[in-house]
């Protein structure tokens, strides 16, 4: 009888499959987008999983078939608005892991997996789209009811306001001057005045308030400048410069964003360093509360990261668009450097170069009022772009998101277009227009994106 036993347990050990054999949940991150709240499962390698919804879409279940869990699930319900609770449940095996979504309402979700790296070998991700909230104006307009009508005014007023925080870094500065070119093109110069046009163009802008980094001719270190925009509680950091090459042939602008390999040395430094309170995006907060677990704090690190990574990476794309249209590109596209005013793991950064003040013909421009707005008003228009259409929950453009602009004094289609980051011809399209003149008090709808 025992010969059989062991028989039989021998032969389900060979065929078990073992891609599905003693797996590791790593790490669980929520991270919250403008239309999503996306959860994401780090595992040590593919899993064998069932994921379904229950009490009438209120809760998401996902079972894992011989399973263990080294995550904390028990604060990861503060990180999304739409998740009430997140716990580790019994499951009908010992070995199997159950891992239960509270939702605070009914919510489709959907989900796919995706091979990991060198720190998560593979990834299972839920997403929970969010409705906007035009939805809920359209309900309430159908019905009409005057109560109704007040707690619409009150929600408006309640809402939050905050301006989405841009930081502008003109590089080098005082006893840095940075690249020299012909008839003493100085890039420290060059950088400053563009900067400066940067700022005054984004401050135009409703929903944003931008801020230089140095104001002046004056020398700050690489790492004060991301200390800097932290302070300013920045949510982006674009830093200004102006190539140079020993050569006078290159030509162009470029954008950069930070490489992967200067990403994870800052990554595994800051895991090093107990000073990570003033991370912002609430990457600080979370790991002070994380209660000194060290795969909590690695795993909200790693979610900053990821964030200011990826939203690098798009905001540079679309400033890379954006000059494109008023200068010669010396790169087809952005790419990566190892650069230290870039490394910040809480806020998107990203670098400019206008052009080369080595090139005697684009230094010349570059010295030019008239190039510098061109080239200011590209990084402006790439940067509110971004934040227009993905913006921070909190903040002002969160808010007028799918919103109704009603016509004021010196409004034109044109003006009503560029501050909210679109164009008239989409305007038109939305509103059904024919013509270019609108009147005062007109109600227009505006396109999201």
């Amino acid at each position: 009888m025992f010969k059989r036993i062991l028989l039989f347990s021998i032969m389900y050990l060979c065929f078990m499959p073992l891609s599905y054999a003693a797996n590791t949940v790593n790490a669980i991150r929520i991270v919250e987008h403008a239309d999503k709240t996306r959860i994401v499962f780090d595992l040590a390698k593919k899993p064998l999983f069932n994921l379904y919804d229950r009490n009438k879409k209120t809760q998401i279940v996902v079972d894992f078939a011989g399973t263990r869990n080294k995550a904390y699930v028990s604060k990861l319900a503060k990180l999304s608005s739409n998740i009430t609770r997140v716990e580790q449940a019994k499951s009908t095996k010992s070995s199997d892991l159950r891992i239960i979504f509270h939702l605070a309402q009914p919510i489709n979700y959907r989900f796919f997996e995706l091979a990991g790296s060198k720190i998560a070998k593979y990834r299972l991700v839920i997403d929970l789209p969010v409705k906007p909230i035009k939805s809920l104006k359209t309900v309430i307009k159908k019905k009409r009811p005057v109560a109704v009508k007040k707690t619409t005014k009150k929600a408006q007023i309640k809402h939050p306001q905050r301006d989405v925080v841009i930081a502008i870094d003109a590089g080098h500065g005082g006893k840095d001057p940075g690249s020299i070119g012909f008839k003493k093109f100085i890039e420290k110069d060059i950088n400053l005045a563009i900067a400066k046009k940067t700022v005054a163009i984004l401050n135009q802008k409703k929903g944003i308030k931008a801020v230089l980094i140095r104001t002046d001719d004056r020398y700050i270190s690489l790492n004060e400048r991301s200390e800097i925009a932290r302070k300013y509680k920045a949510e982006l950091l674009v830093s200004v410069h102006a190539d140079g090459f020993s050569s006078s042939q290159p030509s162009g602008a470029s954008t950069l964003i930070l490489s992967q390999g200067r990403a994870n040395y800052e990554f595994n430094k800051k895991l090093r360093d107990d000073n990570v309170n003033g991370l912002l995006g609430g990457v600080g907060d979370a790991i002070k509360n994380s209660d000194g677990a060290d795969d909590l704090q690695y795993m909200f690190l790693d979610l900053g990261r990821q964030y200011s990574q990826g939203a690098g990476y798009n905001i540079a794309s679309l400033i890379h668009n954006e000059l494109a249209k008023v200068t010669h590109m010396h790169k087809s596209k952005p790419y990566e450097q190892s650069l230290a005013v870039l490394k910040s793991l809480d806020i998107p950064s990203l670098l400019v170069e206008a052009g080369f003040v080595t090139n005697y013909r684009e230094g010349k421009k570059l010295t030019m009022r008239s190039h510098q707005r061109k080239i200011a008003n590209a990084i402006a228009q790439g940067s509110y772009l971004y934040f227009r259409n993905a913006p921070p929950k909190d903040t002002y453009l969160a808010y007028m998101r799918n919103s109704i602009h009603v016509v004021k004094k010196g409004d034109s289609l044109s003006v009503i277009a560029n501050s909210y980051g679109t164009s008239v011809t989409r305007i038109k399209q939305l509103n059904n227009l024919t013509k270019n003149t609108v009147y005062i008090g007109q109600k227009l709808k505006i396109p999201t994106s």
